[in-house]
């Protein structure tokens, strides 16, 4: 291909052209590399004789005398120097301003270097010069820059020759050097100009300076594949226009093909897209040979970095959007660790069919680029669901998901991370950065660790009222597991009534038909109508029970201004007031509905409960405007602490009431309570004062105690046991419900976490292993209450799931097959110092010391008194375990491994109460966005108690201190406590019952005691005597008479929990 090129320089035939008719391409081209190696040689030796002189110490002496002699000048010419090297650093480092400048104007430079080089080669290869062009000035004033710039950066380098050989330094060598040579002797030959292209590699950093890229990798990732593939095109482009339009040197620069510049990109373009159009070709033999290098280089750049090019920009244009948000319609941000597993779940929950039609908008915001398995999770919810890749530490990516008028922030956590600490100090810090920007933003977050729920306290613009909350994973799922030593099952129960279950059908055994018939309840909360307006909390309950087919087992009581109480089965001195909001057992919220809508006139021979409808009453017309106004406001409830002053009862008469009752108490135990009033207390002691030996533990008649087996180690992450013992020392527990508490575990594991348990009475430990059968028999698990078991091991999401449980399923294994003795252990009857060579003082643990060792806490075994029968088999022997993978119940119980189940909850392990798992309270972040009383209500149920003097202690120094008897106190101990009671024992065997509904309601009124599930036997074959748990069971529901109940109990009628152990008391005494 033959073109004319014009020409602005004469040519080097022209007669005034120095050497006329010869080239001096080499001359350009030497001048670059001796400087180059020139410099590089002197750099060198100088480095070498420096560290060979300084080894042998030639010039120490005499710099030593020179410095004596004249040591003015030295310091004068040393502090120059540095000034100097400090002077330089400053200008050209991009973290001042006169170094960002700098760097901006040296890149517009090179820029403009390149625009001249493409300028300049329309011109011959080599010509001579007659006059300066313009151009050529211009590119000379960019190179003196240039030039003053290398001197800059080699004046401010630690390291000069790492300077020298840099990539920069090297363009400048062959840019820069050609440039002096032409201006002295009239000889242009264009050369190596192109290389200036190579600084279009630092387009990103500029770009950062300038602000106009963020630290999103995505977009640096973008700019840097843009700058990679422009930089290489342009260079390669050069090459060719140089040896195409040069020739071969062989051949005396005979072939020469002349080609712009344009076009030689053109080709290497056709090249690299494998296209190869043909218009354009090459004739030189080093142009051909270039091009072979340059397509095993340019056509992996090409297919790598293109796609990706074209796949960030489409999916920057679908995920960096901004949220136009309708007029009238809610939208939520949901933020943190988001996975398809934690995305799912979340979706599933908020979108539930028991909570009707949902019209809420959920936008996702997360800091990456979805996976194939998440993009596709999120079209298939595209109607509901919109990802956004962006962070809320950003102030930009707040305003795109309009944070400030979302409905709500749910920031999710990463349950598998091995350092929790370091994931709740994430979430905190998203919190912080949510609340400066939009302060009145409802939040609720979830954290892994108790102590961190405290520091929320201290965050600006946190605000209970609002409808902020924390769900602490750790508190909940210990607070869960240690509710189900006092209350077998209970764990089961109340998950079921927290999460949200699609009903399936009953295709089952008899028992499983009731077990899925209660799964399918869960607690939700109406404003009660004005026809509840006076009734005592029994009268209220007995009429949706009986009525509306709903169990209201708590209120919200309202006993000041500001003073809210969850208050769970009240004593009948509490009267249900106007707009009183009640916690309702329901299948679905529209069944849940009718608490509002009942009309005492209207409603009071309704036959259809699903047809029931509001009625046209005024009073109903202006409690339904008020309960949507109370609705949109959020509160924090207090403690489920009785109030002060019920009607027709003065303050005075209540103290009286109550200090009658604590000197009652107080003669008959020894109460010690914290400063909060919440818990049992002892003061702290060592943790060798509690440890047991394997001998001296078998000869405790250890009886209902509950043995927790700890799976962990010196290096392995904390549980909380603190959180797990805070139930189970409730102070609304008397002194015979305080179970015994024996650890079993690693001493290096449990002496990091004794601090934190070391002020809960009854409490003792065993060195070994949960998977000594001997350190078991010696506990004697056959006659425990319960075994817990709990691992703090590894249980990180990289592991294989079926291993992430394998501490906790080898328990299981050889728990089932160890047999026990059907012998009753030997009575302890041994001093201080025959039982405990360590220096155990059981006394000491929970009172003053003794001299002899005081059981009265341990359940004793009398000569002639009846005992809870061992278990001879492991099997069953009382289990409550935690997975962390819901697919290992397969595991753990035999039954279940012969069926597939599609959730942990219709496994028959989770139905009678062995198994929990963490999964399970995802649930709560949807439930608390629809009820802020959720956490409220499971406080009072669960944790055994939650203040703000809690958290303000827990926040200050992590520990319970101890706090004086008050009437205040014993107040706080004033409330209803969960229970399970067996037909067949008091107080229930005086009732005459049937079915649900004569226990239901014979209970409540001879009793106050609130009914809400039972505990049934599995059906025969059942070896084990293994029960299930039936929630919420219907009023036709026939006992039987081995059925045990779950019910709450008012704190005045604890004695009817303890008429067993009295007995036993007194038969020893």
């Amino acid at each position: 291909m033959a073109m004319k090129i014009p020409h602005t320089y004469p040519p080097i035939s022209h007669t005034h052209c120095l050497y006329r008719g010869h080239r001096l391409w080499w001359a350009f081209l030497l001048s670059s590399l001796s400087v180059f190696m020139g410099g590089l040689l002197a750099l060198l030796l100088w480095k070498i004789a420096h560290r060979g002189f300084n080894s042998i110490g030639i010039f120490r002496p005499r710099r030593q005398r020179w410095a004596h002699r004249q040591s003015i000048s030295v310091q004068t010419d040393f502090s120059l120097r540095n000034a100097l090297k400090e002077w330089a650093f400053s200008v050209i480092s991009a973290q001042h301003l006169p170094g960002k400048v700098l760097m901006v104007l040296i890149f517009c430079f090179n820029i403009g270097s390149i625009l001249t080089y493409i300028i300049l080669s329309t011109d011959p290869v080599e010509s001579c010069m007659k006059e300066y062009s313009i151009a050529f000035l211009i590119d000379l004033s960019f190179n003196i820059c240039h030039l003053l710039y290398f001197g800059l950066r080699f004046l401010a380098a630690q390291d000069k020759l790492m300077v020298w050989v840099d990539l920069r330094s090297l363009v400048d060598f062959f840019t820069i050097t050609p440039s002096f040579v032409t201006l002295f002797s009239r000889r242009a030959w264009l050369g190596l100009r192109f290389i200036r292209a190579l600084h279009i590699l630092e387009l990103p950093v500029v770009l950062q300076i300038l602000n106009v890229l963020n630290s999103n990798s995505t977009t640096l990732k973008l700019s840097r594949l843009v700058a990679i593939l422009t930089g290489t095109l342009l260079t390669s482009a050069g090459f060719i226009h140089l040896l195409e339009n040069s020739g071969d040197p062989w051949l005396d620069f005979s072939n020469p093909q002349p080609l712009y510049y344009f076009e030689c990109v053109y080709f290497l373009v056709v090249t690299m897209s494998t296209v190869g159009y043909g218009d354009v070709e090459l004739r030189t033999t080093l142009g051909r040979f270039f091009v072979v290098i340059f397509i095993f280089i340019g056509l992996g750049l090409f297919a790598n970095f293109v796609p990706e090019v074209v796949q960030i920009i489409i999916n920057r244009k679908r995920f960096d959007g901004s949220f136009t948000g309708v007029s009238g319609k809610t939208h939520v941000v949901v933020c943190g660790h988001i996975t398809l597993s934690s995305a799912s779940a979340f979706m599933k929950d908020f979108l539930h069919e028991d909570r009707g039609e949902v019209d809420v908008k959920v936008l996702f915001l997360g800091n990456f680029r979805p996976n194939q398995e998440l993009e596709a999770f999120f079209l298939r919810w595209f109607l509901k669901v919109t990802f956004y890749q962006g962070s809320v530490m950003q102030r930009r990516d707040l305003e795109r998901v309009k944070m400030h008028k979302a409905g709500a922030c749910l920031i999710i956590c990463d349950r598998f991370t091995s350092d929790q600490h370091k994931e709740d100090a994430a979430n905190l810090m998203r919190v912080i950065s949510i609340k400066q920007y939009c302060p009145n933003t409802r939040i609720i977050v979830q954290m892994l660790k108790h102590n961190s729920k405290a520091f929320l306290q201290n965050v600006p613009n946190w605000d209970w009222s609002r409808g902020d909350a924390v769900i602490c994973l750790a508190e909940l799922k210990l607070g869960f597991m240690s509710q189900s030593c006092l209350v077998p099952g209970l764990s089961t129960l109340l998950t079921n009534l927290f999460t949200m279950q699609s009903e399936i059908e009953q295709d089952g055994d008899t028992w499983q038909n009731l077990y899925r018939e209660g799964l399918y309840n869960e607690i939700y909360t109406e404003h009660l109508s004005p026809s509840f307006i006076g009734m005592s909390f029994a009268q209220a309950s007995k009429l949706c029970f009986l009525k509306l087919r709903l169990l209201l087992i708590g209120i919200e009581y309202q006993s000041g201004d500001q003073d809210f109480n969850v208050l769970v089965n009240p004593p009948s001195h509490i009267k249900i007031k106007l707009w009183t909001l009640g916690f309702l057992i329901a299948s679905n919220a529209s069944d849940a509905r009718r608490a509002s809508m009942y009309c005492s006139v209207c409603h009071r021979d309704i036959k259809d409960l699903p047809r029931m409808r509001p009625c046209r009453c005024t009073e109903q017309k202006d409690v339904s405007s008020h309960t949507s106004t109370m609705s949109l406001g959020f509160r924090r409830p207090s403690l489920g602490v009785l109030p002060f002053s019920p009607e027709g009862e003065t303050l005075r008469e209540r103290e009286c009431v109550w200090e009658q009752q604590q000197q009652q108490e107080e003669q008959q135990e020894e109460v010690g309570l914290d400063s909060t009033g919440l818990f049992h207390w002892c003061p702290p002691v060592p943790l060798k004062d509690i440890s047991l030996t394997r001998q001296s533990a078998s000869t405790l008649a250890l009886q209902d105690h509950v043995v927790v087996c700890v799976f962990g180690d010196g290096g392995s992450s904390l549980l909380g046991l603190g959180d797990f013992m805070m139930p189970l020392r409730a102070s609304s527990l008397t002194a015979p419900e305080l179970r015994t508490v024996v650890f079993l575990g690693d001493p290096h594991y449990f002496s990091r976490e004794w601090p934190n348990i070391q002020y809960f009475p009854n409490i003792y430990f065993l060195p070994g292993s949960p998977l000594c059968g001997a350190d078991l028999r010696a506990l004697r698990v056959e006659r425990c209450a319960m075994v817990v078991v709990l691992s703090s091991l590894s249980s990180s999401s990289d592991i294989e799931p079926s291993m992430q449980d394998k501490e906790t399923i080898h328990f299981c294994v050889n728990l089932y097959h160890i047999r026990f003795s059907p012998e009753p252990g030997p009575r302890s009857t041994l001093s201080h110092t025959q039982s405990h060579g360590q220096g155990l003082e059981l006394g000491h643990n929970h009172g003053p010391s003794h001299d002899t060792l005081d059981f009265s806490h341990i359940p004793m075994i009398p000569e002639k008194a009846e005992v809870t029968p061992a278990h001879s088999a492991g099997t069953a022997v009382p289990l409550l375990v935690e997975l962390v993978n819901s697919s290992n119940v397969c595991f753990v119980n035999e039954a279940d491994s012969q069926e597939d189940f599609s959730s942990l909850t219709l496994t028959q392990a989770f139905s009678v109460g062995s198994v929990f798992s963490v999964d399970l309270l995802d649930s709560l972040m949807a439930a608390t966005y629809f009820n802020a009383n959720v956490p409220g209500l499971i406080c009072t149920l669960v944790t055994g108690g939650d203040t703000p003097l809690l958290e303000a202690q827990l926040a200050e120094d992590n520990q319970l201190r101890g706090g004086e008897m008050s009437v205040k106190m014993w107040a706080l101990r004033q409330r209803s406590k969960l229970a399970q009671l067996a037909l067949q024992d008091e107080p229930l065997c005086s009732l005459a019952c049937e079915d649900f509904k004569d226990l239901f309601c014979q209970a409540l009124d001879s009793l106050e005691i609130l009914c809400f599930g039972l505990y049934r036997l599995l059906d025969p074959p059942n070896p084990s005597m293994k029960r299930f748990v039936i929630t919420n069971p219907s009023a036709e529901l026939p006992l039987l008479p081995s059925d045990r109940v779950f019910c709450s109990v008012p704190f005045h009628q604890s004695h009817l929990l303890t008429l067993r152990r009295a007995k036993t008391i007194n038969h020893r005494l």
